[in-house]
């Protein structure tokens, strides 16, 4: 079933899944190996080796492995075995997890904690198996320059340290790995969130004033020997940089224990390519459980499955583990950090046809939206992005004219015109005025709106539009029906846009308003209070609903 997370296979498939590719990878390696054969063996016993291979391997089956990056040269090792080759492919857990709400997904899946496989099949448009025990494991360290590192009792006590390099746990397993280690440490509490919200809080204010995104693996460690400071990291991903870089790090664990960061094997192939990856997995599992595939796992500096220390005294030794029984507290945990860590990214749409220029109470609509937009202004972070569009009927110069771009989509703190951008929205705002026209292309806005944030998507934020509109669509080329048809065909669950809409006043179509909003994960609020406008818009904008 679609987006169901399933328990391994008592009995797994048989090898040799039929599905296959056209001449890849594979191939080639396949005549390196041939050529290599040329150098050093007779013509006979090449002739013979070449009979051989095309007898056991007439076809060489061909699946994508999505890893993240340190367990990928382990892959990379194994490629080809039992007629059966695997192309890797360099992920982070969280971005396959959006990945698999597509259709474009992996055959194989080994994730960095085998929590994500339980979180994505919740979103996911396929099915997210799991039919192995970890692979390997490796536990979160604590990593700095040496000297640098001291003790902590806790995992709590960690995550405040002043000088902490964190990461981003939407994306990364040693991140989303040590706020599950402080819910494990305080997983007695009935309201363990509460323990968790003011740990998350400063490390989620960072994220969200960061220009690009945060740091992970090889490059974490780098960060924290140039500029000091103790990062999140795993026994695995040190002992690696040691090796690699002939450079030291400093390591601690916390003396309540760790967390270890499993790896397990998931399948997400879709339809019925899916029981032939299965297939393909076991083979990949039998390969890496063989006994040279554990030595090299051990050399790339992972556990076993068991997370039983080294026993040439590499890495931190033997380590009290942290378990995590509640994954309901973990999942609420990732939404709070989103609510906290996501900058807003929207374009804020506002209907000035002639209806605008109605009263709601004492003032005019359009005086009304004017006020609210402004006071937005003044009170979100300087971390928000946001354009400005108007639109009606006959608006602008272009043809059609329906809408018109104010201000393209920045950040309020980027420096535009002698000034800020907040400084021009608001100016923008302030002669913002309605039109003489009754009419309004409400639907054919909504459409260039959606289109023009998804196709400037940011991942590393929550992408919206948000209309604020007095009436119903009498000026659109589009019909509802098209319009909802279209939201549907184009909306894209790994990359959400989501339109948020604001009714004012009686003659709004809110059922419309709430298809539209629907159609695209979105809210649809109403009011006719005045004094309910200015909460709404300010809500509207940090909306991070149905993300």
């Amino acid at each position: 079933m679609a987006g169901e997370s399933e328990p391994s296979d008592p009995d797994p498939p048989g090898r040799g899944g039929a599905a296959h590719g056209g001449a890849g990878s594979g191939v080639r390696r396949a005549s390196r190996t041939i050529v290599a054969a040329i150098l050093v063996l007779a013509v006979g016993a090449l002739a013979f080796l070449v009979v051989e291979e095309r007898s056991d391997c007439d076809v060489v089956d061909r699946y994508t492995v999505s890893v993240s990056s340190d367990l990928a040269p382990v892959v990379e090792e194994i490629r080809g075995v039992d007629c059966v080759e695997f192309e890797v492919v360099e992920q982070e857990p969280g971005e396959v997890s959006a990945r698999l709400a597509t259709d474009d997904v992996p055959d194989l899946w080994i994730p960095a904690g085998g929590w994500w496989a339980s979180w994505a099949a919740k979103t996911a448009s396929g099915p997210v198996r799991t039919v192995s025990t970890p692979l390997a494991t490796t536990p979160l360290v604590l990593a700095g320059p040496p000297g640098a590192v001291g003790p902590v009792p806790h995992w709590q006590a960690a995550l405040s340290l002043p000088d902490l390099a964190f990461g981003d746990p939407l994306r990364s397993g040693p991140a989303v790995g040590a706020i599950r280690a402080v819910l494990a440490e305080v997983a007695d509490d009935p309201v363990a969130i509460g323990k968790v919200r003011p740990v998350m809080a400063p490390l989620a204010e960072r994220e969200l004033v960061r220009g690009e995104a945060a740091p992970i693996g090889s490059k974490a460690l780098d960060e924290v020997l140039s500029n000091g400071g103790t990062v999140v990291s795993t026994e695995q991903q040190v002992d690696t940089y040691r090796r690699v870089n002939e450079r030291d790090l400093a390591t601690a664990v916390p003396a309540s224990g760790t967390l270890l960061v499993d790896y397990p094997m998931v399948v997400t192939a879709q339809g019925d390519r899916h029981d032939q990856a299965a297939s393909a997995a076991i083979v990949l599992v039998d390969a890496l459980h063989a006994p040279e595939g554990l030595d090299r796992l051990a050399r790339y500096g992972f556990r076993d499955g068991g997370g039983r220390a080294f026993p040439d005294g590499r890495g931190v030794g033997p380590v009290s583990v942290l378990e995590l029984q509640d994954e309901s507290v973990a999942e609420e945990a990732m939404n709070v950090w989103e609510l906290q860590a996501l900058p807003v990214r929207t374009i804020l749409a506002v209907d000035v046809s002639a209806s605008m220029n109605r009263s709601l109470g004492d003032e005019r609509r359009i005086d009304l939206v004017r006020r609210a937009a402004t006071a937005a202004g003044d009170v979100l972070p300087g971390s928000v992005a946001a354009g400005l569009w108007f639109f009606g009927v006959r608006v602008g110069d272009a043809p059609g004219g329906d809408y018109v771009e104010a201000a393209p989509i920045r950040r309020f703190d980027s420096e535009v015109e002698g000034g800020t951008h907040r400084d021009h929205l608001t100016s923008l705002v302030a002669q913002m005025a309605g039109t003489a026209d009754e009419n309004t292309a409400l639907y054919d806005t909504i459409l260039a709106a959606f289109r023009h944030v998804r196709d400037s998507y940011d991942p590393r934020a929550a992408n919206s539009v948000v209309v604020v509109t007095d009436g119903a669509d009498d000026g659109s080329d589009l019909s509802k029906d098209e319009l909802l048809d279209t939201l549907a065909a184009e909306k894209d669950p790994s990359r959400p846009v989501r339109v948020v809409t604001i009714g004012l006043g009686e003659d709004v179509d809110l059922e419309t308003l709430d298809r539209i909003a629907g159609a695209t994960g979105g809210t649809s609020y109403r009011t006719i209070d005045p004094l309910d406008i200015t909460g709404l818009v300010v809500t509207a904008l940090v909306d991070r609903t149905g993300r």
